[in-house]
């Protein structure tokens, strides 16, 4: 039997849970041809909120052509350019057939400030709304003379009247360091900070879920599940999928506990490889994150936890937000990014 949750594909149809407000704000921002950024960790429903908001688009009777330009292998800028060069070598070559004055280039002559500005220079020709979606946007920092790119880009795209941006990236700090840190695209940059999922539309359709194999969710548990997943959609799908393949009828917290057991298994390697590359200093400062510690550099936690000194906190921070570990909230207030390590930390590790 194959489980109604589904950790492999985007959210679509009922089983796209609430973010109503943010597919609206994401539609109406790329109809205004805005440059919007989403950054949120694996598995946190940013493919998802894109394409709702473009078939909400496509619904209202919105033209537009998508580009995608996935930055996950691209190593240099001028892969990027050619990536470029694949997306809209057919949508020249359409308008080309019947145009008066045809977009004359070279594609296999095609420079890297060309290339991104080859949507701007074709929607205004052919009176088209491109819709650049960039994928993994934080390894753009990984290129050779990324930072040079991205002060093109930072020049280029404000003058593009035809185009709207939609910016993703699954390494949070990377994409905060990008944004936030050293505000690239400041002037033009519409953030939408994706929240977790809304508890009562988590519970409905966890519920719904069961019910499709003939299982009953226990009230009590369905708020014990949305809360071991803290609201995340791909830890939440999975523990739901575990808990699905485990019952016969009722799903309730002991089912939910085999089902963390289970989830741990699966993950044990992984999570003990990233502790066990970690110093005995950087070990503190995350059981200190678990703790809910918020003042590291008091004195107190400096002598509880052995951190040392206020700059070694801060060197502390520096190197787990690198490694993506651990991140900092507008109030910096820190947490560990995947809900499920850290409830692995302490149950296991910190134990």
């Amino acid at each position: 039997m194959v489980s109604y949750f589904d950790c492999q594909h985007t959210a679509q149809g009922d089983k796209f849970i609430s973010r109503t407000d943010a597919v609206r704000l994401l539609a109406a921002q790329i109809k205004e041809k805005k440059f919007s950024t989403i950054y949120a960790a694996p598995g946190y429903g940013k493919k998802s909120l894109v394409e709702k908001a473009l078939h909400m688009l496509k619904n209202g009777a919105y033209p537009f052509t998508l580009i995608t330009i996935d930055l996950f292998n691209v190593t240099n800028a001028e892969a990027l350019a050619a990536q470029y060069v694949a997306a809209l070598r057919k949508p020249i070559e359409e308008y080309n057939k019947d145009a008066l004055f045809p977009i004359r280039i070279d594609f296999e002559n095609v420079s890297t400030s060309l290339a991104i500005n080859l949507p701007n220079i074709t929607g205004s020709v052919a009176g088209t709304n491109f819709v650049v979606y960039f994928k993994e946007f934080q390894n753009i920092l990984n290129m050779s003379g990324g930072e040079k790119l991205l002060k093109l880009m930072e020049k280029e795209f404000p003058g593009h009247q035809s185009v709207a941006y939609v910016v993703t990236g699954e390494q949070v700090n990377r994409m905060k360091d990008i944004f936030e840190n050293r505000k690239f695209f400041h002037e033009i940059n519409c953030n939408i900070e994706l929240e977790p999922l809304e508890r009562a539309a988590s519970k409905a359709y966890l519920r719904n879920g069961f019910l499709h194999s003939g299982k009953d969710l226990e009230d009590e548990t369905g708020d014990a599940l949305y809360d071991t997943a803290c609201g995340n959609p791909i830890v939440m799908n999975r523990l739901a999928t575990i808990c699905d393949s485990l019952a016969i009828g009722y799903i309730n917290k002991r089912i939910l506990r085999s089902a963390v057991e289970s989830y741990f298994l699966d993950q044990e390697a992984q999570y003990r490889y990233i502790m066990s590359n970690l110093t005995d200093n950087q070990v503190n400062f995350v059981r200190a994150v678990c703790d809910g510690v918020e003042r590291f550099s008091s004195s107190e936690i400096l002598k509880k936890y052995k951190l040392n000194s206020s700059a070694n906190v801060f060197r502390l921070k520096e190197a787990l937000c690198k490694k993506e570990i651990v991140t900092f909230d507008s109030d910096e207030r820190a947490r560990v990014i995947d809900p499920m390590f850290e409830l692995w930390l302490k149950k296991r590790y910190f134990a």
